[in-house]
């Protein structure tokens, strides 16, 4: 059966959701203390409209627990969307501390107004761009084709990467060209974090797995399909493959990779012997040991 039309429109259903349940969530949210968060026409389609501030605070304790930041640290957020994870990066105490400096980047231009509107002016070390890039349900009219869109930052840019469930809607040659973009703009030493739905086998990913509670039946060369008639609804990839593509752009994963929901794999650029110190623990391949 294939999907409507409509159901995968989202910018027709975002204009009915502006008409139809922006203005009485404004009214809810305002009564229960949530009116910093954003509308529901833009937090209805990164991840659920309910759980946005839950979703951040789980991010920022992940990313804290695992020794992600240190002092001075650049981040960029790929797919920021309305900000929920900006957001709760912003306002914590410690970041702000460590004078963390983050840009946002997104292809929905509607977020990333709202973010650079709202969240800028709670840290001015946060900001936001749009990604001019073709995105179906986004970006429609979007420029370049995301596999050909070079990010406009120089080499070296950034000490911290996101891909938090981007690369879960990309096709491999989009794939193949984020990883090689991140390899490209992780200073050394830098980190990346990067979600996926990974599997062993095309058996195994046709079946679905209980953790992610879908299923793959489309296969492709080295990844496969949630649905043939909408691609990029969900892609699940496999692992050795994603390693692979990792290991030619010149960056290495940090064991374990972390299986769940979306399963994770920690990205590291290793540091060149000019610049080690004997403050920076190293592995056998010169990529950073965190905490």
């Amino acid at each position: 059966m294939k999907l409507p039309w409509f159901r995968r429109n989202f910018i027709s259903r975002r204009w009915l959701d502006r008409c139809f349940l922006d203005i009485p969530d404004a009214v809810l949210r305002t009564l229960t203390g949530r009116a910093h968060w954003p509308p529901y026409s833009l937090r209805a389609f990164v991840g659920g409209a309910r759980d946005f501030e839950q979703v951040g605070a789980w991010f920022l304790n992940e990313f804290k627990g695992r020794g992600l930041f240190s002092r001075g640290d650049r981040v960029l957020d790929i797919g920021c969307g309305s900000g929920r994870l900006a957001y709760a990066l912003a306002t914590d105490s410690d970041l702000i501390a460590f004078e963390v400096t983050y840009v946002g980047m997104d292809v929905d231009a509607s977020s990333v107004r709202w973010c650079a509107r709202h969240i800028t002016p709670e840290n001015p070390k946060f900001t936001f761009i749009q990604a001019d890039c073709y995105n179906a349900s986004y970006n429609p009219h979007g420029k370049i084709a995301p596999e050909n869109y070079r990010f406009p930052f120089p080499d070296g840019s950034f000490d911290i990467i996101l891909l938090s469930s981007v690369l879960t809607h990309v096709l491999a040659p989009e794939m193949r060209h984020y990883i090689a973009e991140t390899a490209r703009l992780l200073a050394p030493g830098g980190r990346a974090y990067t979600s996926f739905f990974l599997y062993k086998s095309a058996k195994e990913a046709a079946a679905g797995s209980t953790r992610h509670g879908i299923a793959f039946p489309f296969e492709r060369e080295g990844y496969a399909l949630h649905r043939e008639d909408y691609p990029s609804n969900a892609v699940a990839y496999q692992e050795d493959y994603v390693r692979a593509i990792v290991e030619q752009s010149g960056l290495c994963v940090r064991e374990p990779t972390l299986y769940g929901i979306q399963d994770v794999l920690y990205l590291t650029k290793a540091v060149s012997k000019q610049l080690r110190s004997g403050n920076l623990r190293t592995d056998g391949h010169g990529s950073p040991l965190w905490p």
